[in-house]
C-alpha cells in the first residue's frame, strides 16, 4: 500500500490561464445573459425541472443529453435556431463543444470572435467552441439590496470547472464557483449600509460582489493568484468598481479596520502534508488552527459597532473548548454568536471531503486519503468535527453564546441574517440587563407564534402545551399555562412584573415562584424571537 505522501493526484489536465476580456467585451456578453435570460429559473425553464434536479445532484447527463438533441445539426427537434440559452448552457455549464453556427447566433459573431481572442472561448481542431471558465447564475439572496436595471437581480460567476464535467480531481489552485457554503454565507451577512467591508478568502468574488451592493468600498483578499484573477473578472462582468483585490493569507494584507468582515475560509480540517492541498479549502493549519486564528483576529479589524460573520469547523476532544472562548479577554468588546449547523464523526467528515475534491472511490487515492485522514485525527483525538455559523459584534455589551441548531430553519421572510442580527442584538441585551429592568419591560408577541394544545382522548384539560415560532429557528417550546398566559396578553400593555402578579392570583400560586420561573423563560424565549420588548 504505497504511503499517503505518494499518493497520486490523479490529474493530468491544467487549468487554462484565466481570460482576459475587455470591460467593453465583458458589458456585451452580461447584456447578451440577461437578454436571454441565462438565470436559474431560465436554465429550468429551458431543460425541465427533472433535468435541473440531475444537475443538482451532480449528475448532467441529462443535461448533456437534451442539450445534444437541441443543439444537433440535423436539429431533430425541428423548431430551426435553437433557443440561445441552449449554446450558452452548453458552453459554460456543461463545457460541451458547439459549433460556431450556434455560438455566434447566441453571442452575435463580434462578441463571438471578441470572447475567442480574450481566451474565454477556444476553438478545436473541428472548429467547435468551448468555454475555458464555467459560469453560474446566481439570484441575489433576500436582503441583500437590488436595483432596478434588468439583472440586477442576478449574480453572473465565472470559476473553474468542477466535478460535474470533469472526472478528474480538482487540482490545487481550483477556484471554486458557486456551492452551498457561499450560498450559506451570503444568507448570514447583515446587509445594513456600511461605509468598508472585508471579504477573507473571497475565491470567485461572490461575497464581495455581494458586498459592493451595500459598502461603499470592499477590500477582498486571497492567498490565490487564480481566485483573485477570476474574482476580478467577476467584478468586471458585475460592473462592479468598488473592489479592492488584495493577495495574503487571512488578515496579513489588511491592517485597517471595517464596519463589516465576512469569510467563508479555507477551514476545512486536513491531514498536513499527507493529501493534496487544494486552495479554496486547506488552509495550511494544523487542525481547526484557520477558524481560531480568524476569530482572535478578527476584533482588532473592527470599527465600533462593526460586524462579523463566517462559516467554519472546529474539533472536539480531550481538552478542547468551545468556539466561543477563543476570542481573548482582552477582546472583551466583541460578542461571539456561534450557530452549529451539523456535526460529523471523522470518518463521514473523511468521506465528505475526500469526495469533493473529485477524488473517485475505491481507488488508490481514495485509499490513501481515507488513512491519512484518520490517522490525523486519531493522533490527535478528535472525537467530532462541528460546522456552522459565526456571527461577532463590536460593542460595549458583549457576549459569548453558543447553541446547536440541526433542524430546518423558520420561514424568514426578511432573510436568516436578519434573525440573526435581532438574536445577537437581544442576547446582549438580555446578559446586561437585571430581572427588576425586564419586570419593568411590556412584550410583545412575535406574530407567528401559535400555541398548540395537546388532549389525551376524552381528557378535558390538556396533557401538554407547546409555543411554536414559524419564522426564526422554527423551534417548539414546551410551556405551562403560565407561560401560554403571558405568551398570549403579551401586546405590549403590561409589563412583566404586572402580567406575573395578576397569573400568579389567576393559579393560585407563589407569586416570588412564578416570576423567577417566568424571569427565565423570557430569556430564553426573547433571543429566539417569540417576545420581543415592547420598546
Amino acid at each position: 500500500m504505497p504511503s499517503p505522501d505518494s499518493a497520486p493526484s490523479g490529474r493530468t489536465t491544467p487549468l487554462a490561464p484565466v481570460p482576459t476580456p475587455s470591460a467593453e467585451t465583458l458589458v456585451a456578453f452580461r447584456e447578451v445573459l440577461v437578454r436571454a435570460p441565462f438565470t436559474a429559473a431560465g436554465l429550468r425553464g429551458l431543460w425541465g425541472v427533472d433535468i435541473d434536479a440531475s444537475l443538482d445532484r451532480n449528475n448532467p447527463a441529462p443535461a448533456r443529453w437534451w442539450l445534444r438533441r437541441h443543439l444537433s445539426p440535423e436539429d431533430p427537434s425541428g423548431r430551426g435556431a435553437p433557443d440561445s440559452r441552449a449554446a450558452l448552457a452548453a458552453l459554460f455549464v456543461l463545457r460541451m463543444p458547439v459549433v460556431r453556427e450556434h455560438v455566434d447566433g447566441a453571442l452575435g459573431g463580434d462578441l463571438a470572435e471578441a470572447l475567442l481572442t480574450s481566451g474565454l472561448l477556444v476553438t478545436d481542431a473541428d472548429g467547435r467552441v468551448s468555454a475555458t471558465l464555467a459560469l453560474a447564475p446566481y439570484t441575489v439572496p433576500t436582503g441583500v439590496p437590488r436595483g432596478t436595471a434588468p439583472g440586477d437581480d442576478t449574480l453572473y460567476l465565472f470559476s473553474d470547472f468542477g466535478t460535474l464535467v470533469d472526472p478528474e480531481p480538482v487540482p490545487g489552485e481550483f477556484v471554486l464557483g458557486l456551492g452551498g457554503a457561499g450560498r450559506t454565507l451570503a444568507e448570514i451577512t447583515p446587509r445594513s449600509p456600511v461605509t468598508t467591508a472585508l471579504d477573507l478568502g473571497t475565491g470567485c468574488g461572490i461575497q464581495a460582489l455581494l458586498l459592493a451592493r451595500h459598502a461603499d468600498r470592499v477590500v477582498a483578499t486571497d492567498i490565490s493568484p487564480r481566485a483573485l484573477g477570476i474574482a476580478a473578472l467577476n467584478a468586471g462582468l458585475a460592473g462592479v468598481t468598488t473592489i479592492e483585490f488584495r493577495q495574503g493569507s487571512l488578515f496579513e494584507p489588511v491592517p485597517e479596520r471595517f464596519d463589516l468582515v465576512v469569510a467563508n475560509p479555507p477551514f476545512v480540517i486536513t491531514p498536513q502534508g499527507r493529501t493534496t492541498t487544494l486552495e479554496y479549502r486547506d488552509g495550511g493549519a494544523t487542525g481547526d488552527g484557520i477558524m481560531r486564528a480568524l476569530l482572535t483576529g478578527t476584533p482588532d479589524h473592527l470599527e465600533p459597532d462593526g460586524q462579523a460573520a463566517f462559516l467554519g469547523n472546529w474539533e472536539y476532544g480531550p481538552g478542547r473548548d468551545l468556539p466561543t472562548e477563543w476570542v481573548s479577554e482582552p477582546a472583551g468588546d466583541t460578542s461571539v454568536m456561534v450557530i452549529e449547523r451539523e456535526r460529523m464523526d471523522p470518518v463521514t467528515y473523511a468521506e465528505t471531503w475526500i469526495r469533493d475534491g473529485g477524488v473517485p472511490r475505491a481507488g488508490e487515492r481514495w485509499t490513501a486519503d481515507t488513512e491519512a485522514w484518520l490517522e490525523d485525527f486519531a493522533a490527535r483525538e478528535v472525537e467530532a468535527i462541528g460546522f456552522g455559523w459565526v456571527r461577532m459584534h463590536r460593542t460595549d455589551t458583549p457576549v459569548r453564546h453558543f447553541e446547536e441548531l440541526t433542524g430546518p430553519l423558520g420561514a424568514n421572510n426578511l432573510g436568516t441574517a436578519a434573525h440573526l442580527e435581532t438574536r445577537l442584538g437581544m442576547l446582549e441585551w438580555l446578559a446586561h440587563a437585571p430581572d427588576e429592568e425586564l419586570l419593568r419591560t411590556a412584550f410583545v408577541r412575535a406574530a407567528d407564534v401559535t400555541e398548540h394544545r395537546h388532549f389525551l382522548p376524552g381528557d378535558e384539560s390538556p396533557t401538554m402545551l407547546t409555543i411554536d415560532q414559524g419564522t426564526g429557528f422554527g423551534r417548539t417550546f414546551e410551556a405551562d399555562p403560565a407561560l401560554a398566559g403571558l405568551v398570549g396578553v403579551a401586546d405590549g400593555s403590561l409589563d412583566l412584573g404586572a402580567v406575573a402578579g395578576a397569573l400568579a392570583h389567576l393559579l393560585e400560586v407563589d407569586e416570588a415562584a412564578l416570576t423567577a420561573q417566568l424571569l427565565e423563560q423570557v430569556r430564553a424565549l426573547v433571543p429566539a424571537g417569540v417576545l420581543f420588548p415592547a420598546e
